[in-house]
């Protein structure tokens, strides 16, 4: 049981005969419970802070107004059982009842039977969704309510419900034949009391925050002093709601990089500044655009005749990317930006779709394994070259003449990705099929990236970030690697995590990790703890994917001990970090497994701070929201809030893939575009300087493949993270300290 009374029904206290019970109807604060329709532009966590934060200051509401005599507070609450979850949260003065019945209004009915039976002279029922309801509202369904005869006080929502309906009797009419929910309810409601001729006094119109649009109304009101514009007074003041907003604003600020990380929402930003600095925000992006499609057809120029060189391309290319990133997320946008961003897009593809792939040879192997697989062959079984697929060759001459390691090497891919080979040449067998259906698969990331900037409040053309990588122009446009299923697959995968579908969640990443191993990587940071549905679809993914080539025996790893062994992977040849180390005094014979074990300190860090933080599944998110006695997981809690609007388990995602990428220390471009996703969803300057450096590096001399030039290009990639990693903190320390003296230099009582 909790701290507060809870009422027993039967029960009766003849002294309340004259007092007005003002009861919230509630549900046991619990993150995936309450104010789901909030999730997004909310976390399911951030939701449930804020349903308390709403609990706090609705019951604050009614206590002043109790404290002028005739009336009391209740809570009538939902699930039995969980009266110990709102210790803390209401005066002490409040008493609770519970729920019964199924339907809304039976719910509804049923709570006024109850209350009046327990002796109180009237009772009004008020939702907890409006915690700046007008005391004037309550005061007057009071004053209504003790007056001499029958009647039924109605509040009027904007979106056609209502926010509180208080009586002397429990009027069934009030409650049946009511279709709940949707914008007729206030309606129906004064219909059925005309006809069963009850009195209707009708309170001021109010508002509920029950989704995005409602939750910015309050954010005006609370944070910017709008007014909503059918308010005739003003509303509560609504402290602990005020205080959640203005930390969650602040965080956003805190952790906001002058031109790297939007420092607002679009929306702010489009509110703030005139409709002319948005058409310049276009034309400059145009201006970039038109530059980023001509160094893509460049790009194709470049593979049979020298003008700029292949470095030339990229790096003009990369600059006029970091223009764009900084364009978009720094200046006001409007509704035409999106287009622009997409149109572009498109473009700078086109440009290399049709191009014969130069770069890089690996999607031949794509269809080969494709082809194979149609005359009913597992691909595992066999190397190109083999005799026994010797009459595959006829037909299939180019495909064959350009596969690389074709003699010796089986293929390596796992079975998700042979599965799309063997649909993709199932309706062509050709390359261009092939890089047709991976930039198809570019376009649901596209979308899945979209659809999450527009729950954290940004805006959709900030997908720029993505659609106009040249990185991504370049390997999966050009080069049709299959690296563009795993983006799509990791994408969805933190799409469902965000709405919190683990069977879902597990399935795509167990995808993605059956087309390339290493989003395996992301486990720990997309696992909520107590889960064990995601982690069981991911090995039933594995399962049954490996399971549909096994008739190839231990052949069905491929190429995968041998490309370790090639790569450097199994000598530490790899790793520049080791390598970086060995030529320090006294380390020159470091041992691989020392590094190794040094990767797995690192990463085990990590995957600590995911269990800690990202993975939590609390009942309340903020610190603020309970007593101090009850805060031990609410801190937890609380660190699963978003940062720049992306919930935690995506910046432990990003670290996961980012770290491992640094530890790796890949050769080749195409294994980073994964990170990609993660830096429109968390933008930040590390990320911009490794994908961008790699992305040049790997065009320059520095990538023949001799090891002293590649350590050379490897210095100066990781020395440049390394400069980004420290300018970003010490930008971050400049902000906060700004911050922090602007707020302690404000004066008493303004919030900031």
């Amino acid at each position: 049981m909790g701290m507060y009374k809870v009422l027993t029904v039967g029960e009766r206290d003849a002294g309340l005969a004259g007092v007005c019970a003002l009861a919230v109807m509630a549900k046991a604060p619990r993150a995936g419970k309450v104010k789901t329709r909030l999730a997004p532009p909310l976390t399911l966590e951030e939701s449930a802070a804020l349903n308390i934060c709403f609990l706090r200051d609705t019951t604050q509401n009614i206590a002043d107004v109790c404290e002028r005599g005739g009336a009391a507070g209740l809570i009538c609450y939902t699930p039995v059982g969980d009266e110990s979850t709102f210790d803390g949260l209401l005066p002490l003065d409040f008493k609770m009842i519970a729920q019964r019945g199924d339907g809304f209004g039976e719910r509804l009915l049923a709570a006024a039977e109850d209350i009046l039976s327990y002796g109180y002279g009237s009772v009004c029922l008020i939702d907890s969704d409006s915690p700046t309801l007008p005391v004037e509202a309550l005061e007057m369904a009071v004053q209504e309510l003790a007056r001499e005869g029958d009647r039924i006080v109605l509040g009027g929502s904007d979106d056609g419900g209502y926010y509180l309906i208080g009586m002397k009797r429990a009027h069934a009419a009030a409650f049946r034949n009511i279709t709940w929910s949707t914008g007729s309810v206030y309606l129906e409601t004064v219909e059925n009391l005309r006809v069963a001729g009850v009195e209707l006094v009708e309170l001021p119109t109010w508002y509920d925050v029950d989704d995005g649009k409602t939750l910015g109304v309050l954010e005006d009101e609370l944070l910017r002093g709008t007014r909503p514009e059918f308010a005739k007074v003003e509303g509560y003041r609504a402290e602990k709601t005020r205080e959640f907003l203005e930390r969650r604003r602040a965080s956003n600020v805190d952790l906001a990089i002058p031109f790297i990380t939007p420092k607002s929402s679009a929306m702010n930003r489009a509110h703030l500044m005139p409709e002319w600095r948005a058409w310049l925000t276009n034309a400059l992006l145009c201006v970039i655009g038109i530059g980023l499609v001509w160094l893509a057809r460049q790009f194709v120029i470049e593979s049979t005749r020298f003008e700029l060189g292949f470095s030339g391309v990229s790096g003009w290319s990369a600059w006029l990317f970091v223009a764009a990133v900084v364009v978009v997320l720094t200046q006001p946008v409007n509704r035409a930006t999106i287009w622009i961003v997409l149109v572009f897009a498109v473009a700078m593809r086109g440009m290399t779709l049709f191009a014969k792939p130069f770069l890089s040879t690996d999607i031949y192997r794509y269809v080969w394994d494709g082809i194979v697989q149609h005359v009913h062959v597992n691909p595992y079984r066999y190397v190109p070259g083999d005799a026994a697929l010797s009459f595959l060759q006829p037909g299939h001459e180019e495909i064959f003449s350009n596969i690389n390691r074709r003699d010796y090497a089986r293929t390596i891919y796992p079975p998700v990705a042979q599965m799309i080979y063997w649909a993709v040449t199932l309706v062509s067998p050709t390359v261009q099929s092939m890089k047709i259906a991976m930039v198809g698969f570019e376009c649901v990331t596209v979308g899945a990236l979209m659809t999450m900037l527009r729950w954290m409040k940004r805006s959709s053309a900030e997908v720029l970030l993505y659609a106009w990588c040249p990185l991504l122009v370049w390997e999966i446009a050009g080069a049709g690697h299959v690296d563009a299923v795993v983006l799509c697959f990791v994408t969805l995968a933190l799409l469902a995590r965000w709405r919190d579908h683990p069977v879902l969640t597990g399935l795509l990443i167990g995808c993605a990790v059956m087309t390339k191993f290493y989003p395996l990587v992301l486990l720990p940071a997309l696992w909520k703890r107590g889960d064990w549905k995601m982690p069981a679809a991911l090995v039933a993914v594995c399962a049954v994917g490996y399971g549909m080539y096994s008739s190839a025996g231990k052949l069905v790893l491929g190429f995968l001990g041998g490309y370790s062994q090639e790569e450097g992977i199994n000598s530490g040849a790899r790793f520049f970090l080791l390598e970086l180390a060995q030529r320090m005094p006294g380390l020159g014979h470091l041992p691989v497994t020392v590094y190794l074990g040094f990767c797995a300190v690192v990463m085990g860090a990590i995957c600590w701070w995911c269990w800690k933080f990202a993975t939590v599944e609390s009942v309340v998110t903020h610190p603020t929201a309970l007593p101090h006695h009850r805060t031990k997981n609410v801190r937890w809690g609380a660190r699963s809030q978003r940062m720049d609007g992306a919930p935690s388990f995506v910046q432990g995602a990003m670290m996961l893939a980012m770290v491992m990428m640094l530890l790796f220390s890949p050769h080749y471009p195409w294994y980073i575009v994964w990170l990609v996703p993660f830096f429109v969803l968390r933008p930040n300057l590390p990320l911009l300087v490794y994908l961008m450096g790699m992305f040049y590096l790997c065009t320059t001399l520095l990538a023949d493949g001799t090891v002293a030039r590649g350590f050379v290009l490897n210095e100066i990639l990781y020395g440049g993270v390394a400069v980004a990693f420290v300018l970003q903190w010490l930008v971050q320390k400049l902000v906060k300290t700004y911050v922090s003296k602007s707020r302690h230099g404000a004066p008493a009582g303004v919030e900031l």
